[in-house]
C-alpha cells in the first residue's frame, strides 16, 4: 500500500469518527433537552363518574393535562381523614407526581402534614386551611354565580320561600347561601331562604329527607351544595322548581330554572399552566370568577321571563365591572350591619372565616 492510499484511509477513518461523534452528541442533546413528562396527582373524595363534584373535577383536570401534555394519576374515594390522605399522597409521589391537587375541603386539614413530608412536591388545595410554603389554595368564586341563580329563583318562586340543602356550615357554603339569598331578595325583597344542613357531602337519604322537610315548610324552589344532585333530583320529581349547582348532566325538566356551574377545565388549565411555566407564586392563591370564566350561569329555562334574564345580565355586568356581590351595605339576619355602603367584605373573610348569614336566611332545624 503506497503512502497516498494510507493517508486517504486515515482521512476517511477520522472523518467517520467525527461524524459518529456528532451523531452521538446530537442524540444525547435531544435526550437531555426533552423534559420528562410531568405527572399530576389528584385526590377525589368520591369516584370519577359520580355525575357530580368528583366527575367535574376529574374532567376538568383531565382536560388540563391533555392541553399541557401531562400524565394524570388519580386516587378515588379518599376519605377526609389523615391516614387515608397521607397514604394516597405517598402513593402518588412514589408514582412520580411532582404536583398534587387535593380536591375536597376536608383535605386542607392534612395539607401541612403531607406538604411538609414532601417539600419538593407542589400541592394545591380547595381550602385555605394550611400554612405550608409549597401549598397553594385554588377555587372559583361560585358565590357570584349563586347570586345570579338566586335572582332567578327569587323571581320564579310563588311562595317566596327557597329551600337550600347543604352539607355543613363552612365558609365555602355560608358565602354561597348568603349570595343566593342576596340575589333572591334583589328580585323579591320579602324572599327568604331556608337552609337545612345534612352534615355530609354525600348522603342521599339525608338530602332527600331535607328536601321533603323544606318543601313541607313552603319552599317551592330547591337548590343544594353537596357532591351529588340528590336534592334537586327529588325536587324535580315532586314538581318543584330547582336551581342546580356545580354542573348539569342532563335529564331535568324545564323546572330546572338555571344552575350555578363551574368550569374546572379553565381553572385547572390556568393553575397547571402557571406551574409548568414557572409562574406559580406560592404567596398568592387562585380564586377566579365570572370575569375569568371559572363560573357561570347555566342557560335559563323557558319558564324564566325575559325581564328576569335581562336583570340577571345587568347584575352580572355590575358585579364583574365595579361592585362585587359582597359590597355596599349588608346586614346579617339579626339586623347587624356587616358591611357599610362604601365597603367591600375582604376576600380573606369570605374565603376563610365568614360564619354569619345575611337578612332573609333561616337555618331550618
Amino acid at each position: 500500500m503506497n503512502k497516498d492510499n494510507l493517508t486517504r484511509i486515515k482521512f476517511i477513518m477520522v472523518s467517520l469518527l467525527v461524524v459518529m461523534g456528532i451523531v452521538v452528541f446530537i442524540l444525547n442533546f435531544r435526550m437531555t433537552a426533552q423534559d420528562p413528562v410531568t405527572k399530576v396527582g389528584v385526590l377525589l373524595i368520591g369516584v370519577s363518574d359520580d355525575e357530580g363534584w368528583n366527575e367535574s373535577h376529574y374532567n376538568g383536570l383531565k382536560t388540563a393535562c391533555e392541553i399541557n401534555k401531562c400524565i394524570m394519576c388519580m386516587r378515588q374515594s379518599v376519605p377526609e381523614e389523615g391516614p387515608s390522605v397521607e397514604r394516597a399522597v405517598a402513593e402518588l409521589v412514589e408514582e412520580g407526581c411532582s404536583v398534587i391537587f387535593l380536591t375536597s375541603y376536608g383535605y386542607g386539614g392534612f395539607a401541612d402534614s403531607v406538604a411538609g413530608e414532601y417539600p419538593d412536591v407542589a400541592f394545591y388545595c380547595i381550602s385555605g386551611d394550611f400554612s405550608a410554603k409549597n401549598c397553594m389554595s385554588y377555587f372559583a368564586r361560585m358565590y357570584q354565580a349563586r347570586y345570579l341563580a338566586g335572582i332567578v329563583a327569587g323571581a320564579g318562586s310563588e311562595s317566596g320561600i327557597l329551600g337550600y340543602v347543604s352539607a355543613m356550615a363552612i365558609p365555602e357554603t355560608v358565602r354561597s347561601v348568603n349570595a343566593y339569598a342576596m340575589g333572591a331578595r334583589k328580585a323579591n325583597p320579602s324572599a327568604k331562604v331556608l337552609v337545612k344542613y345534612t352534615g355530609s357531602w354525600d348522603d342521599k337519604e339525608a338530602e332527600e329527607a331535607a328536601t321533603r322537610e323544606l318543601a313541607a315548610a313552603g319552599a317551592d324552589v330547591i337548590t343544594f351544595h353537596e357532591d351529588k344532585p340528590y336534592a334537586i333530583d327529588l325536587a324535580d320529581e315532586m314538581g318543584l322548581y330547582t336551581t342546580g349547582y356545580d354542573y348539569v348532566s342532563g335529564g331535568y325538566s324545564e323546572r330546572l330554572l338555571t344552575a350555578a356551574v363551574f368550569d374546572w377545565g379553565m381553572l385547572y388549565n390556568r393553575v397547571l399552566g402557571d406551574y409548568l411555566s414557572g409562574r406559580a407564586n406560592f404567596s398568592n392563591d387562585y380564586w377566579l370568577g365570572l370575569k375569568e370564566g371559572a363560573v357561570s350561569l347555566y342557560p335559563c329555562s323557558e319558564l324564566v321571563s325575559e325581564e328576569t334574564k335581562a336583570f340577571v345580565s345587568e347584575e352580572e355586568k355590575r358585579i364583574q365591572s365595579w361592585r362585587d356581590v359582597f359590597s355596599g351595605e349588608i346586614r346579617d339576619n339579626t339586623g347587624t350591619v356587616r358591611c357599610s355602603e362604601n365597603e367591600r367584605i375582604s376576600d380573606d373573610e369570605l374565603f376563610n372565616s365568614i360564619d354569619w348569614y345575611v337578612e332573609g336566611v333561616e337555618i331550618y332545624e
